[in-house]
């Protein structure tokens, strides 16, 4: 394998666990402040109590659903840096994640597209659906899909050679 690439390629997958690590933290602050602040952007639990159940799963499935997603690309980075310390570009517990984390993308996105509507809704509960959970994971599958593809050719060449 190129050094150069392969280096750079370990080196951004460094990148991207820090970032999970800052989103995690990002995530605890802020849903500590949606559910306990008083003042800002925050759940109005009494003033809602027909919508609470709306409000409470839209929110707790938000968070769970973007911990998923977090999980899923701590552990493909994880496997990508095992991966390239084994001159392996394309590990196959990595394709699996790929399609795992294009479902939870969407729904986590579908989540994250209604909590503006859980935490200010005083009518009737209104779902909204965008293009951008479809595009995202319509793009996550086609990568999944090149993954795949390039562990085959990966492991084709080996028994080649």
């Amino acid at each position: 394998m190129n050094e150069k690439l392969t280096t750079t390629l370990k080196w951004l997958s460094y990148v991207a666990l820090f970032f999970c690590a800052v989103w995690f933290v990002f995530l605890c602050y802020q849903s500590y402040h949606q559910v306990f602040d008083t003042t800002g952007e925050h759940i109005h639990w009494e003033a809602k109590q027909k919508l609470v159940l709306f409000s409470s799963t839209i929110f707790i499935s938000y968070i769970v659903l973007t911990l998923a997603v977090m999980g899923i690309c701590v552990a493909f980075f994880i496997n990508l840096i095992k991966g390239i310390r084994n001159e392996e570009l394309f590990p196959k517990e990595n394709i699996r994640l790929i399609f795992i984390g294009a479902i939870l993308l969407f729904l986590q996105t579908v989540a994250s597209d209604n909590l503006a509507q859980a935490f200010h809704s005083e009518g009737p509960v209104v779902m909204a659906l965008t293009s951008n959970p479809f595009v995202q994971a319509l793009i996550l599958f086609v990568f999944g899909i090149l993954y795949k593809m390039g562990y085959q050719v990966t492991a084709e060449h080996d028994l080649t050679v």
